[in-house]
Formats: structure tokens, sequence, C-alpha cells
């Protein structure tokens, strides 16, 4: 191994760990209650069931399929709970990682850690050294990783998943090496996707193949050991921005602090993807400010930086998943039903008169002072202030503008907020006692993730 990778994974298994502390823990523990409520938002969906049926059923193992009690291997138990936590688009995401770090890291951790055995606090240590992973990534690969359509989730995610699952099972540095190097192969996902159910399952297939890839490198399956040094390596394959110090460089930076906890996750408390967020905001604080309603609206314009119209492509969605990645939709349900809920993304919702009606008056232009020529907001687009300008019937004009949307780390959801939003879509299938249950397991030391999967079982003759 050269320089790079070697001290990569020097650092991954030996030293990063030394560094884990409350703060790190706690974080980790958010991200978890989040994704799990987020899956528990798809629980019985087609998608997964389609999963459940072609990856688990007929392929017994250790790992269980969140809320369903379906026990498989843990790649292909990783696969479906990929998938669940992001379908709905209601799981948490990362700023400087462009995409979004639970999906495809946490599930690989809680296969692997249940097949193991280990406690809660065991597997979100690994959890912690994953994120790290994807995110520092996401600041070296980007922006042109994800300009040119890669989905950071698949990519990203990947890698998260294969450092996670190779410290839970142990490899050496050498097998870690491989794991890297086979894992490498695997990520992909492109964004012309975004809006179908193959969006979450970038999830998904990161995490199982982040399982898969160690485990193959555990029983001596080989790779180039050395993936991110010399010629075609994974970040020169990946980023235009890519040389070969640019890692090397960056790695001092890893652990001081952990990138879980600064800038740390934005947890979302509507669920569609992290862009609308902001002009959701805005329309809540029109309707709360100024009283606007849907009946009352000629125009709507909404002013976004460059990447929103590149990103979120369905302007005129035609089923649930689509409007969940559509600004204009998201905008238009806000003001239909006060805030978005997950009823306000079926397909039939999305076909309402009423939200039709505003879909014609909406217009999403880039201002010259968030197009793609201002370095800072080419390095960060989403991160730059939403305006949502209503025209009303009346004549009357009211403009609002979000600069964060709540629940991002410079706003954030609060331990509280996490709660209800686990009790809330957990609740509908546990019921209120069960998911307390589920919560205080999830805080106990010496809690088991074997345990804590058999808890979340909602038919619990299984």
């Amino acid at each position: 191994m050269s320089e790079s990778t070697a001290r990569l994974i020097d650092l991954c298994r030996h030293r990063l760990t030394a560094r884990i502390d409350a703060r790190a823990l706690g974080a980790a523990t958010q991200c978890l209650v989040d994704s799990l409520g987020a899956a528990f938002a798809a629980y019985g969906e087609a998608p997964i069931d389609v999963l459940r049926e072609l990856d688990v059923a007929g392929a017994p193992g250790p790992s269980t399929v969140i809320g369903h009690g379906d026990r498989g291997r843990p790649a292909d138990v990783a696969l479906v709970n990929g998938t669940m936590i992001s379908l709905q688009l209601f799981d948490d995401n990362q700023a400087q990682m462009r995409g979004h770090p639970s999906g495809p890291l946490l599930p690989a951790v809680l296969a692997l850690a249940e097949q193991q055995d280990l406690t809660i606090r065991a597997a979100l240590e690994a959890f912690v050294i994953g994120y790290e992973m994807e995110c520092r990534f996401g600041t070296l690969l980007n922006p042109s990783h994800y300009e040119v359509g890669w989905h950071a989730t698949a990519t990203q995610g990947t890698l998260a998943a294969v450092v996670a699952s190779s410290l839970i099972l142990g490899l050496d540095d050498q097998a870690m090496a491989h794991a890297l190097g086979i894992s490498a192969s695997l990520a992909g996902g492109v964004r012309r996707n975004f809006g179908t159910m193959t969006m979450s399952l970038h999830s998904g297939l990161a995490a199982s193949n982040g399982v898969r890839a160690a485990q193959m490198a555990s029983r001596g399956f080989t790779a180039d050991p050395r993936i991110f040094d010399g010629p075609m390596n994974f970040g020169a394959v990946f980023s235009l921005e890519w040389t070969d110090k640019l890692l090397e460089d960056n790695l001092d930076k890893w652990g001081d602090p952990f990138m879980i906890v600064s800038p740390g996750p934005t947890f979302k408390l509507y669920p569609c993807g992290r862009p609308p967020l902001f002009a959701v905001d805005c329309v809540v604080d029109l309707q709360r400010l100024h009283g606007v309603t849907a009946g009352q609206i000629k125009r709507i314009r909404c002013e976004a930086s460059y990447m929103y119209p590149r990103t979120l492509i369905h302007s005129r969605p035609g089923n649930g998943l689509q409007g969940k990645t559509s600004l204009e939709y998201c905008v238009a349900t806000s003001f239909v039903d006060g805030r978005p809920t997950l009823a306000s993304f079926t397909d039939e919702a999305v076909r309402r008169p009423e939200v039709l009606r505003l879909l014609d008056m909406i217009e999403v232009c880039v201002p010259p002072h968030l197009s793609e020529d201002v370095p800072a907001v080419r390095k960060a687009p989403f991160e730059q202030p939403v305006t949502v300008e209503v025209e009303t019937l009346d004549g009357q004009v009211f403009r609002v503008t979000t600069p964060i949307h709540k629940g991002s780390p410079e706003n954030p959801a609060s331990d509280a907020d996490l709660k209800q939003k686990f009790l809330d879509c957990a609740g509908a299938h546990l019921g209120a006692a069960r998911s307390e249950a589920v919560l205080d397991h999830i805080g106990r030391a010496d809690g088991r993730v074997r345990d804590l999967m058999r808890s979340m079982i909602v038919d619990l003759a299984r």
C-alpha cells in the first residue's frame, strides 16, 4: 500500500476510535433514532415488499429487517433496510457530504452488529468512523462529483459502509485495503434516478455492497490494495478536483472534530428532499406571518441557487416520489396542507386540482448572486438562502427568505423533535408504549443491537 491508502486505514482502524467521545456518540444516537423513524415511515410500502421477496425470502440469516422481522444474510438485509430508511426521503442529510449519511451506513452497521451480537455503543462507534469517511470524501470529491450526476449517497455511502463493516468484522490492515478496493468497483448511483424507487435503492445498494466487500475481503478475496493512490484511483475517476496529494493532506483533519459533531447532520422535520425544506419554511412563515392561503394566490416566485433546477428535476411531478424531489410541488402542497406530511406525497395527493392550479403559478429563478459563477455558491449550493415571493389576487406582495432551514446544524432539531418524529412514525405500527420502549432500549449503556432489532418487530409472532 502507498501512503494515502495506508494512512487512511491506519487512521480508521487505530487512531480515530480513541477520539470518539460522548458528543460523537450522542450525535450518532440521534442519527439512529431519526433513521429508525424514517424506516417506519416506509413500513409496508410496495418497493420494500419487492426487495424482501427478492433478497431475503428463502435466504435465512442472522440479521433482521426493520419492523417486518424477516431474517436474512447481512448484505441482503442491509439492502432492504437502507432502501427502507431512504424511501420516504425523511432520512438525514449532510451538507459537506452532499448526500444522506445514515441511509447507506446504518443498515450495514446494524446488520453486522446484530450478527456479531455487539452492543449499541460498539455499533455506534463503527458508525462514527464510517460517517467521517463519507463526509470527508464529500469535501474531496465535490463539487464536480455531484455536478456531473453522481449521487453521493451511493458512492461515498459505499465507502462509509465498507469502512464500518471492516471495523465490525475486525479486518486487519491488508484485508481492509482489499475491502476498500472491492467496494470501489461496486460504488455507483446516478442522480437521474431522483424521484424514483431507485433513488432510495442507492442507500440499500451502498449498505449491502459495503457489507459484501468486507465479508469477501475477510475470506481472502482480493482487489487493488492502493485504491486511493496512483493512476485510475477512486478519486481520480470520480472527481475533477482530485490531485495526488489531496487525500494525504486532508487526513490530518479527520476526527478533529468528527464531522458528525461539527458541522453535524441535518435532520428533516418534513418528508421530502433537503433542498425544498428552505422553501417549505418560507411557505410556513408566509402563512404564519401574513395569513396567505392557497385560494388567495395569483403568482409565486422562488429564488434559489443554480443547483436547484439541476437537481429538483420534476417541476411537474406525476407521482408521490417525484413530488418529494420537486421544489414546485413542495411549495404548492405546503400552501394546500399547511405543511408537508407523509399524506402529501401519495400519488393521489400529487394530482389534486388545487395543487395543480398552484403549480401553474410557480416560477423558479436563479438570481445572479446565487449563480455558479459565485465561488462560495458553487462550493455550497444547498447552503444558500431561498426566497419565496407571493402575489395575491388583491395585488399584495409578500416575500420571505429562509437563510437556513429548521433541522440544519445552524438551526437544529432538538432531541425532543427527533423523539416525536420517531414516535409519530413508529407509533403507527408499534403503538405508543412499544415505541417508547424502543427509545429506552437505545438509551441503555448495555443495550444490544440484536435485542433492539427484535424489539421493533411489528408482528411479535415472528
